[in-house]
């Protein structure tokens, strides 16, 4: 049976999240522009999504309204370019290949910032949805939303990261329990044992890890849920008080939330699987599966990018808006419809008007 660790961190695994990392960036700080200074009318609104966007790339490195956006792009810095970390799955476990900050902070330091970044993704996320449903239930004068109760999640999912980063930090064993803990399980990862960068968990020598997990799965799910009844219950408003709005107030709304869903929903897809596949690698202890859960966090690590896309791309302005920067670089003239149409429309009227002047004379 193939060990959990292996002989030499693999060269390209660093290399390849650097490499997702240097595509990831720019993708960003492009969403960051386009919702900051291309969103009139969105207010409070962008601030949300910058919100989910920053948290999101910042987990690459370690481990979107428009705060969810710097959420993300945050989680994705540190996951791909602070502190790596390389993992010896089924061990709970791994090594930093930070090669400058790994030398300032621990793996465990590292990996609870890395939780704690995460964290704030849900966070962000279910801020989007609040403003969402509340921006739809105000169009309505009979309907009365339950902000107590938006509030209360809203406040608890700000607490949720500190206490699991606190859990988290609290979960690391000994020297000598690590040691003791390596010889018995994993004899032949133990040279790893003389390299700083190297960390490793137990939830039988120290419980927290395991009120960690636990914990984090159950608010998770919670959350998650009260999201999806969010995005059910905007859409029925928004159903019932179409014939009170106008067609493009109705669209933009509808607009919104179906973007703001795919951008939870595809980017979910690169966090759910990868984190399975690991769950099952070591709840099963697949050992040779090793090599393929740890290089799942390519997945991961471009969450970030994959939702800025999606936010983009489900977006009919910020598309334009690209267009016409696209196409001003390559120093081409770029007409809109709108541009089109009325520089077509005076020279109709202008021949209309000397075509009756001449049936005058």
């Amino acid at each position: 049976m193939p060990a959990p660790c292996p002989e030499t961190i693999p060269p390209y695994y660093t290399t390849s999240l650097h490499v997702i990392a240097g595509f990831s960036i720019p993708i960003n700080l492009i969403g960051f522009y386009l919702v900051w200074f291309q969103s009139p009318g969105m207010f409070g609104y962008k601030y949300c999504l910058v919100y989910m966007q920053v948290l999101g790339s910042t987990v690459v490195i370690t481990g979107y309204c428009n705060i969810f956006q710097l959420i993300s792009f945050l989680t994705e810095v540190h996951m791909s370019w602070i502190c790596p970390g390389y993992y010896f799955f089924p061990m709970v476990g791994g090594y930093n290949t930070g090669e400058f900050f790994g030398q300032f902070i621990s793996s465990h330091l590292s990996m609870t910032l890395w939780i704690f970044i995460f964290c704030f993704e849900l966070a962000a996320g279910l801020c989007c949805f609040v403003y969402r449903h509340n921006a739809a239930a105000h169009i309505s004068q009979t309907y009365s939303s339950k902000l107590y109760l938006d509030k209360s999640l809203i406040f608890l999912t700000h607490i949720f990261p500190f206490a699991t980063a606190i859990c988290m930090w609290n979960s690391n064993l000994t020297y000598q329990q690590k040691y003791d803990f390596i010889k018995i399980n994993y004899p032949q990862c133990l040279k790893w044992m003389f390299y700083d960068g190297f960390e490793a968990y137990d939830h039988r020598l120290n419980p927290m890890l395991a009120v960690t997990g636990i914990g984090a799965f159950a608010y998770v799910f919670v959350v998650a849920w009260y999201c999806f009844y969010l995005g059910i219950h905007t859409m029925i408003i928004l159903q019932r008080l179409r014939q009170h709005m106008s067609s493009q107030t109705y669209q933009m709304h509808k607009a919104a939330l179906i973007s703001l869903a795919m951008q939870l929903v595809i980017p979910g897809v690169l966090i759910i699987v990868p984190m399975d596949l690991c769950m099952f690698v070591v709840l099963t202890e697949a050992n040779g599966l090793q090599e393929a859960a740890t290089d799942s966090m390519f997945m991961v690590g471009s969450h970030s990018m994959c939702q800025c896309t999606v936010m983009i791309m489900s977006n009919a302005r910020y598309r334009r808006v690209l267009k016409e920067k696209a196409w001003r670089m390559l120093k081409l003239d770029f007409m809109t419809n709108q541009q089109y149409g009325s520089s077509v429309e005076p020279s109709m009227r202008s021949s209309s008007f000397v075509r009756a002047q001449n049936r005058v004379g």
